[in-house]
């Protein structure tokens, strides 16, 4: 298999996971609060972590000597973004969640302009304005169909785009750090942080009595977080970045197909989707924008 083969084949499995992860969230958030999955979701992904690299590369650790500043604040603010991504599968939809998550990348575009002196394209700034579009259009068709109260949904959606705000600042802070450390060795630090951060925070009882339903899921979650950023890593040493942004965009469609399917079989802890025609086609316009944002060429 070659290295651009094998690139979009990691690339895929980073697609999928962050595409099935809306609807396995809301799943699971009928069993555990949001603070105690985020909480378990950073532990599974640091020890796996720990227990890997104390083995093979135990000089990663040297991290923790004299944690920099900008990886506590990337721990700090990857806590934030998990906590509103959470917020919004629970007040709104899986799908309208993943939608409207995808502001992030487009403030980290905004970010490398003002911080990084970075230039936007012509093709960028149609991108944005593509994505302002489809972002109205998807938002007005959800206030006109909603199965939820206008106040639930307004709510649930300024958390995602609290979640999305704190990804840019993750993701702008990692961008300095890779410069320095590599970036696995920063995760240690990040998923550390995080997961000190949400331990007041998580009800441990919930951990009491699980089935063995319970204990896959919560499993599948913290995996999502180990196995997809991992992939992500290997995907961006195989295949150029914009490609990798590309496909990263198209998750959501995931999680719309994997939603419309669960909604006919009348799931009590799924609600149908209240998308219509008009909402899909804004949705697809909002992507179609972003990924011309991501592409930069």
């Amino acid at each position: 298999m070659s290295n651009h083969s094998k690139g979009i084949l990691m690339i895929s499995i980073t697609a999928v996971l962050w595409g099935i992860l809306a609807v396995v969230l809301k799943y699971a958030l009928q069993r555990f609060s949001g603070n105690t999955i985020i909480w378990f979701r950073f532990t599974f992904s640091f020890v796996f972590l720990a227990a890997y690299y104390s083995i093979n590369r135990p000089q990663f650790f040297e991290i923790f000597k004299i944690p920099p500043i900008l990886g506590i604040v990337a721990g700090l603010a990857v806590g934030g973004n998990y906590f509103g991504f959470t917020r919004g599968v629970d007040l709104t939809s899986p799908s309208n969640t993943q939608i409207l998550i995808q502001i992030a990348p487009l403030l980290v575009v905004v970010a490398g302009v003002y911080y990084f002196k970075e230039r936007l394209t012509i093709l960028q700034k149609t991108g944005f304005f593509i994505a302002a579009a489809g972002f109205v259009l998807f938002y007005r068709d959800q206030l006109h169909n909603l199965v939820i109260s206008s106040q639930q949904y307004t709510t649930g959606n300024l958390w995602i785009i609290f979640g999305a705000v704190a990804w840019a600042i993750f993701a702008v802070c990692q961008k300095y750090l890779v410069r320095f450390w590599a970036p696995q060795q920063t995760n240690l630090l990040i998923y550390l942080v995080a997961a000190m951060m949400f331990s007041p925070l998580a009800v441990f009882h919930e951990f009491q009595g699980l089935t063995y339903t319970d204990w896959l899921t919560l499993i599948f979650l913290g995996a999502n977080t180990l196995v997809a950023y991992g992939t992500l890593g290997e995907a961006f040493k195989l295949l150029p970045a914009n490609q990798v942004s590309a496909i990263i965009v198209l998750n959501p469609l995931i999680t719309l197909l994997v939603a419309g399917v669960l909604s006919f079989q009348k799931l009590p802890w799924l609600s149908s989707e209240s998308i219509t025609l008009p909402g899909y086609a804004g949705a697809l316009l909002l992507l179609a924008g972003v990924g011309l944002v991501v592409k930069k060429s």
